[in-house]
């Protein structure tokens, strides 16, 4: 053993990002804030740690309390207000940051005084709030000035163990607040705003220029984003390097066929050179225009290194260039490790770049260039099929069976024709002229059709419940172990020369044998305790018919018992405001307000078929017999309790 980890460490740099992040995956997965002093300091000893270590285990501690200690450093850097409770109708008055449209409103981030709102103890003088405006009437512009009465919420926390956590996500991109602006008026501002993102989407009036080039994530309705991931093809609407790799080849094929007519430049350097130049920066404008999601920064940093590479003559698509973009995103924000776009990106192209590693360029006739493109089209979406196949399920709580399917169909359409249309055709309009623009929109249409047929296919999609961080980090493990354990191929010894393949099979197989025996929970509570849900008789039940605060949580619950969301519940009557629940194992009583908990604590402590009191305030009774459970919650029919994080950092205002 101790030879095989001598033999790995070789390496060390390639497995660094990773257990890195592990940390850092940690750190923001934990359910109570840790309480460590001078995590900055710890830090940078850390680091020195790791600069001088040789130790292949000492490293890989230090590596993962490194990225522990920096994202815990990161966090409290980054300091966000945010608001104590919530506010039905409260008066605002602040200047637009960012506007972002979706298919069927528009939201706002405005700016205001910090001393309208109620916040947690800041030195900040302004915070920022991201509102939906239920009038799109009166469109407002960046810079522009909006009054009104808001309904202001603090983001919500996670709905289930290990699900998107708005707070989190919200804390990270410095928003304290989130809520609804009905009736306002605008001020236009003094001098107006150049924003060519706003430009173009006004003059293009196109959900492909918005969703393509722009970067609008929800611009798309959810029911053609909801089929585009059934076929596997979800990624096209979030700028990646699918995006950058035909930007920037259609860019440096233009520049080049432009420098190759001008000798007095080729005469002194390749027209390869200056090609690439060019079309770096085209890249940089894209990135610029496209919003800078994680995605969209991946791509382009990988593209740079790849031109770099070219110019110097070294090997464009490694591992190793892989890893330098992973850790520059990470010391970047290394919240970035936990939002699904930076996980897809990199589990995509960490496979490709393994798989096609050790290929060799083989010159081929027309024939066999034709086999050979439909078998590395297959090989693709197969290989990137399975090495983002793990993330998908945890974030989205489905598999796709016919995704190759959907890759080999309907890419290609989008990479020869609908991408040029509108990335043309969206500059035509700065003209007035929309004709590629509705050819691009027709062509969308046709391929909408193809795929609604492969989604409709029988077992396109298979539900999975809920994936456990546990079996999550299983799966990334065994993954991580087939591409970057070091085997010895010309050893005798079968488990040297196949050890990648061995561990990294025991880590995924482990994975599927926890996923598919794990039960599904039979209660529900929101952190706050406002919403719960009760399964009875495998159906979800609500306390309430719905609730402004928590709009998702009924969908996300219902999605989680493999129930079709509606917008009509079914709810559990509760006798002034005191819900009995009854299971085989276990009973629970829940108390929704804080005189049904004053009313009814004594005489329930009291009753020792009661297991579980739920109350939305906190009750110290050590003689109740049953136990007082605060805070977000799931309980299974065994009774075991997973608590939803809501101590954190990002949670203060809950």
């Amino acid at each position: 053993m101790k030879e095989f980890l001598i033999n790995q460490y070789k390496n060390l740099f390639l497995w660094s990002p990773f257990v890195i992040a592990f940390g850092a995956a940690l750190y923001f997965s934990l359910n109570n804030e840790p309480n460590f002093q001078f995590p900055v300091l710890i830090t940078i000893l850390l680091g020195l740690l790791i600069y001088k270590n040789k130790n292949i285990i000492i490293a890989a501690v230090a590596l993962f309390l490194f990225g522990f200690f920096y994202s815990m450093s990161f966090t409290h850097i980054i300091n966000t207000p945010q608001i104590h409770q919530s506010f039905d109708k409260n008066y605002i008055s602040g200047t637009i940051q960012d506007i972002d449209f979706t298919d069927k409103s528009t939201r706002i981030l405005v700016k205001i005084p910090s001393t309208q709102i109620r916040i947690t103890q800041t030195t900040d003088k302004y915070i920022n709030l991201r509102l939906t405006l239920n009038n799109d009437v009166n469109i407002p512009n960046i810079n522009d000035t909006i009054t009104g009465y808001a309904k202001i919420y603090h983001p919500s926390s996670q709905y289930l163990p290990g699900t998107f956590d708005y707070a989190r996500w919200a804390y990270f991109h410095k928003i304290s607040g989130t809520g609804f602006l009905n009736d306002y008026s605008v001020i236009p501002a003094n001098t107006e705003h150049f924003s060519i993102r706003n430009i173009l989407h006004k003059s293009a009036n196109s959900k492909l220029t918005d969703s393509l080039v722009l970067g609008y994530k929800q611009i798309i309705p959810k029911s053609e984003r909801d089929i585009w991931q059934s076929v596997g093809i979800g990624h096209v609407w979030s700028i990646s390097g699918f995006h950058m790799t035909l930007v920037g080849g259609w860019l440096f094929i233009l520049f080049y066929l432009l420098f190759r007519c001008v000798p007095q430049i080729t005469k002194r350097i390749p027209a390869k050179y200056p090609a690439m130049f060019c079309a770096w920066s085209g890249l940089i404008f894209y990135l610029c225009i496209s919003g800078f999601s994680v995605a969209t920064i991946r791509a382009f940093l990988m593209t740079t290194l790849i031109f770099t590479a070219c110019i110097f003559n070294r090997n464009a698509l490694s591992l190793r260039n892989a890893t330098l973009v992973f850790m520059i995103i990470f010391l970047i924000n290394p919240f970035y490790v936990m939002q699904v776009g930076f996980q897809l990106s990199f589990a995509a192209i960490y496979g490709l770049l393994w798989f096609y590693n050790d290929k060799i360029y083989q010159k081929r006739n027309w024939a066999n260039r034709v086999g050979h493109w439909v078998y590395t089209a297959l090989m693709t979406a197969l290989i990137a099929g399975i090495f983002t196949l793990p993330f998908i399920v945890a974030h989205f709580g489905y598999i796709p069976v016919y995704t190759i399917i959907g890759n080999i169909i309907l890419l290609p359409i989008f990479s020869v024709a609908v991408m040029p249309m509108v990335m043309v055709g969206t500059i035509l309009s700065l003209f007035g002229n929309h004709l590629l623009l509705d050819i691009s929109d027709n062509i969308y249409l046709f391929a909408l059709k193809i795929a609604t047929q492969i989604a409709n296919l029988p077992y396109a999609d298979i539900t999975i419940n809920s994936m456990p961080n546990t079996v999550l980090v299983m799966c990334v493990i065994g993954l991580l172990g087939i591409i970057l354990i070091a085997m010895e191929p010309d050893s005798k010894n079968y488990f040297k020369r196949n050890a990648n393949y061995i561990i990294g099979l025991i880590f995924i197989s482990t994975a599927i044998l926890i996923l598919t025996t794990q039960n599904k929970p039979v209660f529900y509570s929101t952190t706050d305790n406002e919403l719960v849900g009760f399964v009875e008789n495998g159906k979800l039940q609500f306390n309430k018919y719905k609730s402004s605060k928590h709009f998702h949580a009924f969908n996300t619950w219902q999605t989680f018992n493999n129930e079709q969301p509606s917008e009509k519940h079914t709810r559990k009557k509760c006798n002034q405001g005191l819900c009995i629940y009854k299971t085989q194992n276990w009973n629970l009583v829940y108390m929704q307000t804080i005189k049904t908990v004053i009313d009814n604590i004594e005489t329930t402590c009291r009753d020792k078929s009661v297991n579980f009191i739920v109350t939305p305030i906190t009750i110290k009774a050590p003689n109740c017999h049953a136990k007082v459970l605060n805070g977000g919650m799931i309980i299974y029919p065994n009774g075991k309790i997973k608590s939803i994080p809501g101590n954190r950092l990002w949670h203060k205002g809950l």
